[in-house]
């Protein structure tokens, strides 16, 4: 049986809708896009009353993701829990918050030696194999959880596997990193950061152990290959290297599950679109992007502070002033896209906001783009049909990520 869309309530001034994205878990919603459009709509350069800016236009979040004049560094800093939390320290010496270009680029050189499409390119049969395993034991019944039991077992196994961990701990590392991701929201706890604190001292103490074993013995994974990198005479340090690995980890695992999940749940609700593809898998990479765009799992963009001017149409935000891009309501304005509101898996050039821009844009773009295209076609391949038998899809406000709690999936082996 088809899901049924269930309308939000739109609180109707700029003020209410921000505070319900700041506080009302907007992302648990089966259609948080209706507030987005609300406000893109009624004040898409928004000013709140504490003086934080809100964009939700394509044209304006995409701006101030390239904006060179833009600290995310300053805006964690500035939290008053700083000074004693790991988690926003690890975070802020990340090279992801880097707001140096030279630094955050010396980095990034660094890890591409690592982190190469020839890397992902060897890794895909690894992960072929993983995938073929999960749905051995999913096609076994006639109905399966693809976001408990399949999407989920994914990525988390693909990062671990990278790093060297061993399969017996990738179930820790799934419940750490799910911990940590929840501490990326723009209003966060004190209790919230104490959780994510506690699990971002297990995984940085894991990580550094198996790090000193690999400096001893080096193998066949991407920890070796990132003590290895060179630039000249330049080099990671272990702080950085585990720094790296941390990134990975939390920003290539549930990103990439809660991706998986909200993609299947747009094709179920759209079965025309998903014929298509299965009639014709050379639409594959469009749709990949489409489904991004339609449902990118990243809704809110991490809090920046302008440390230079930044001018968006007649409005001039000066430099000391908190930005908050929405990264999910730039995906669906029908300014920049048709009928946005629509998937369609055979819209040209779909070019959405999902893995950001800028130098701050998705170390693991490629890594997740490769993940979703062997679970689509797998999936495909080895079902003759896959239908949706929940009345209400759960949906789960994690942080700045939108996922579900689970997917009910009807399907047929092939």
């Amino acid at each position: 049986m088809a899901a049924t869309d269930a309308a939000p309530q739109v609180p109707q001034t700029p003020a209410e809708i921000v505070r319900a994205l700041l506080q009302d878990r907007p992302l648990a919603l089966d259609n948080p896009y209706a507030l987005y459009a609300a406000l893109r709509e009624q004040a898409p350069v928004y000013q709140t009353e504490t003086g934080m800016w809100v964009l939700t236009r394509y044209d304006d979040v995409s701006k101030a993701l390239r904006h060179r004049g833009m600290s995310m560094m300053a805006a964690l800093r500035a939290d008053p829990r700083y000074a004693s939390s790991v988690t926003l320290q690890t975070s802020a010496e990340n090279m992801l918050f880097f707001d140096d270009p030279a630094d955050h680029g010396r980095q990034r050189r660094l890890v591409s030696q690592a982190f190469t499409n020839r890397t992902v390119t060897e890794l895909r049969p690894w992960v072929q194999a993983r995938v073929d395993r999960l749905l051995d034991d999913c096609l076994s019944r006639p109905v399966f959880d693809f976001m408990g039991e399949f999407a989920e077992q994914i990525p988390v196994a693909v990062i671990c596997h990278m790093l060297g961990v061993p399969d017996r701990d990738i179930d820790t590392f799934k419940d750490w990193n799910f911990t940590v991701t929840a501490s990326t929201g723009a209003h966060l706890s004190d209790e919230q950061v104490a959780e994510a604190d506690r699990a971002t001292t297990n995984l940085l103490g894991y990580l550094n152990d198996l790090l000193d074993t690999r400096a001893k013995v080096l193998e066949d994974d991407l920890l070796s290959r990132l003590i290895t990198a060179r630039d000249q005479e330049d080099r990671l340090s272990k702080e950085e290297t585990t720094g790296l690995a941390f990134l990975l980890l939390v920003a290539g695992s549930d990103t990439t599950s809660a991706f998986l999940g909200a993609a299947m749940a747009a094709l179920l609700r759209a079965p025309e679109q998903l014929n298509r593809l299965r009639a014709d898998r050379a639409l594959m990479p469009n749709a990949i992007e489409e489904l991004m765009r339609f449902e990118a799992p990243v809704h809110f963009g991490i809090m920046r502070t302008t440390t230079d001017p930044l001018r968006l149409g007649d409005v001039e935000i000066g430099p000391g002033e908190r930005v908050w891009t929405i990264t999910s309501s730039g995906n669906r304005d029908p300014e920049r896209f048709a009928d946005p509101d629509a998937l369609d898996l055979t819209r040209p050039e779909p070019r959405h906001l999902g893995f950001g821009f800028g130098m701050h844009s998705c170390l693991g773009a490629v890594l997740a783009r490769m993940e979703s295209t062997v679970v689509l076609d797998l999936l495909l391949d080895r079902s003759r049909d896959l239908a949706l038998v929940q009345e209400q899809i759960p949906w789960i406000d994690h942080g700045n990520l939108r996922t579900l709690g689970r997917l009910d999936v009807a399907a047929t082996p092939a």
